[in-house]
């Protein structure tokens, strides 16, 4: 284990790398400009030299910084990993670097009623519920949500990096299109897992589907239908558009009411 000397040490180590490459400095321009030997500089970058106050002050004067940026103790990012030139990071190094981050935003996804982020969408469906507010019903058979009044919803979502179509259910049939009659439907779009839209229809929207699906599976001879989509084109051109992205990823809560 790192006594206390160490570790400041190579905290000092990984900042000086940090802002040098900022700069787009290499170690050489970096010791004309602090008026150090680069030898001096390279044992500093790897935490093998103690460093004077002194030395510490001319290498943030050269790297236009504060001496206290030099000291502070930061995690690296993704960023950070994915472009570092001088240093092979692998699949592993790299997931063990984000999966603090995907702990999170499991404990997040837990609090909301969603046990597995990785399974049945749960990542996406965490973006919906934060998003709208509603709430996920869990050992659901036709709707997926409910509101803080008790209006239930049925949610949707699709990948349009994969598809432009909305999946439904795998044996529709008379019995699960009532249900749906009874509900507002939420549609999310995403591109990968990044949210782009979210809009609600009403079932007097969905009817000339219901309608449709209901006449096939009596036309059929009471066989359930498997996965009628609803087309992407549709529910943009008949919802109403709840939330859209400003292109940064972030999310912010909506109101659903009218």
């Amino acid at each position: 284990m790192l006594n206390e000397l160490e570790k400041l040490l190579h905290i000092i180590a990984q900042n000086v790398v940090k802002f040098r490459r900022q700069l787009g400095l290499t170690q050489e321009e970096l010791a004309f400009k602090s008026e150090i030997d680069r030898t001096y500089i390279g044992y500093i970058e790897n935490a093998k030299q103690n460093i004077s106050i002194e030395k510490l002050c001319a290498i943030a004067i050269a790297l236009k910084i504060e001496v206290a940026d030099l000291l502070k103790e930061e995690l690296p990012t993704t960023d950070d990993v994915l472009n570092e030139p001088e240093t092979a990071y692998g699949a592993i190094e790299v997931f063990n670097l984000i999966y603090p981050s995907l702990q999170m935003l499991q404990d997040l996804a837990t609090k909301n009623g969603i046990n597995d982020i990785f399974q049945d969408n749960g990542g996406k469906l965490l973006q919906v519920l934060l998003i709208t507010g509603l709430r996920d019903l869990p050992g659901r058979e036709g709707n997926d949500a409910v509101d803080e009044d008790g209006n239930e919803y049925e949610l949707k979502s699709v990948n349009i990096s994969l598809t432009k179509s909305f999946s439904t259910h795998h044996h529709m049939n008379p019995v699960i299109i009532e249900k749906y009659r009874k509900v507002d439907w939420i549609f999310a779009v995403y591109r990968g897992i990044e949210i782009l839209e979210i809009y609600k229809l009403t079932p007097q929207d969905l009817e000339p589907y219901f309608s449709l699906w209901e006449e096939k599976w009596y036309r059929d001879g009471n066989k359930d239908i498997n996965n009628p989509k609803i087309p992407l084109k549709y529910v943009r051109g008949v919802g109403k558009l709840l939330f859209e992205s400003d292109g940064t990823g972030k999310i912010k809560r909506i109101n659903l009411k009218p």
